[in-house]
């Protein structure tokens, strides 16, 4: 039994040696969800012209298919962190654990020579030291070096076995979890809209506008589209009396049930339940538009959403402000600074429908821009807080998640 070469080093030495597949394995599964976005995005495209209206045509559209598209980006992201762990360990932790082995071998080959050394006599009858003895104390020294060497090349090779490993466990939190398909609340307005594909990790939608337009929407848990239904179906916008003259808490709630999968309730929005400014209340407040800009940026791209400050009819008139929450760019948009209000896609509260800030009025908008009220441009987002302890933990999902009350 060798000194270095034990547990955990002995066992991943023999798993990995029947592995040799696993990257290949990983590549073949990518490839085949990879395949399967294309059939998605056709199914997509078919069911807003489908001929039928039987129960099931709208979970489909705003729901089912969505949710598919979803996990299929998650599930391209997974494989990609399976090859790259497949990668490291095959590639660079298995040759070290050879190494180690070969080294622990040479090791206990060194300590048996040492243990079967026999001491000869140390003197002659004359009490002169022996060529014997000399050359046994030679051959014992350069043993004892031989061994002190190959021990620090085992340790050594411990610690780079040990490096590897945790690097491939530090790969767990890349990991994503699939998503539930939401429930559908029955109203058809997002027929007009088509999810086309899941992009950047599952973290974003690119869907098609019922104008021909793309955009990247940000793929919460329960997605703008299917919270668009639920907001008409109930009434939760200011023009139905929801929040009036509280826009910023309206759409705080907005950004807090579709992050975190809840559908708050009216009387709980009327009665301002359930602290959606205590969760959205991280942000960026400067005079430079490029700062909050980027801010909304960064936040949609990681799939988070965000509230922005902007015009309405009476701001050049008393200086008066709205909020919106803004759920997505044009798929033009490569940076922040493609961002304008003919970019950005926002689910104004006024009204509770998607559109562009820049919608023009006769085509059901309110044609706002970025709005610096005392000198400031203003955006809220997700605390940290909220994000840890509600929208990324899975206890509290299981427990609360994707719940509808009417």
């Amino acid at each position: 039994m060798g000194k270095y070469f034990v547990d955990p080093y002995k066992k991943y030495n023999e798993k990995l040696k029947g592995a040799s597949g696993l990257a290949s394995a990983a590549s073949g599964m990518s490839s085949s969800v990879s395949s399967s976005n294309s059939a998605l995005s056709g199914i997509s495209s078919s069911l807003p012209n489908a001929g039928w209206e039987e129960l099931g045509l709208e979970e489909l559209a705003s729901s089912t298919i969505p949710t598919l598209a979803s996990n299929v980006g998650v599930l391209l992201s997974n494989f990609g962190v399976l090859a790259k762990a497949a990668s490291l360990a095959i590639g660079s932790l298995l040759p070290e654990t050879e190494k180690l082995k070969a080294e622990d071998e040479h090791l206990e080959e060194i300590m048996n020579s040492l243990s079967t050394l026999v001491v000869p006599p140390q003197f002659d009858g004359e009490g002169i030291e022996t060529a014997a003895y000399r050359e046994y104390k030679q051959k014992k020294a350069e043993l004892e070096r031989q061994k002190q060497e190959s021990e620090e090349k085992c340790k050594k090779y411990q610690q780079n076995c040990d490096s590897i490993a945790n690097s491939i466990k530090a790969l767990d939190s890349a990991i994503q979890d699939l998503k539930k398909p939401t429930v559908s609340t029955g109203s058809k307005l997002s027929s007009s809209i088509s999810v086309i594909e899941s992009v950047a990790g599952g973290k974003l939608l690119k869907v098609k506008y019922k104008d021909g337009r793309e955009f990247y929407m940000a793929n919460t848990r329960i997605t703008p589209l299917d919270y668009e239904t639920y907001v008409q179906k109930y009434k939760l916008y200011q023009n139905a009396g929801v929040l009036d003259g509280l826009c910023p808490i309206l759409s705080q709630y907005y950004a807090m049930d579709m992050m975190r999968g809840t559908y708050t309730t009216k009387s709980q929005m009327k009665n301002m339940e359930k602290g959606p400014s205590t969760r959205v209340k991280a942000g960026v407040s400067s005079a430079n538009m490029d700062e909050v800009l980027k801010y909304v940026y960064d936040e949609t791209v990681n799939g988070r959403l965000t509230t922005l400050q902007v015009t309405q009819v009476n701001t050049k008139k008393d200086g008066s402000r709205h909020v919106v929450t803004v759920i997505g760019f044009d798929t033009s948009v490569k940076s922040y600074k493609d961002l304008n209000p003919d970019t950005i896609w926002v689910m104004d509260c006024v009204d509770g429908k998607i559109q562009t800030l820049s919608q023009a009025r006769s085509e059901g908008g309110h044609e706002r821009k970025l709005y610096n009220q005392g000198g400031k441009y203003l955006a809220h987002g997700a605390t940290q807080k909220f994000l840890d302890s509600e929208v990324y933990n899975e206890e509290w999902q299981k427990k609360y998640g994707e719940t509808r009350n009417g």
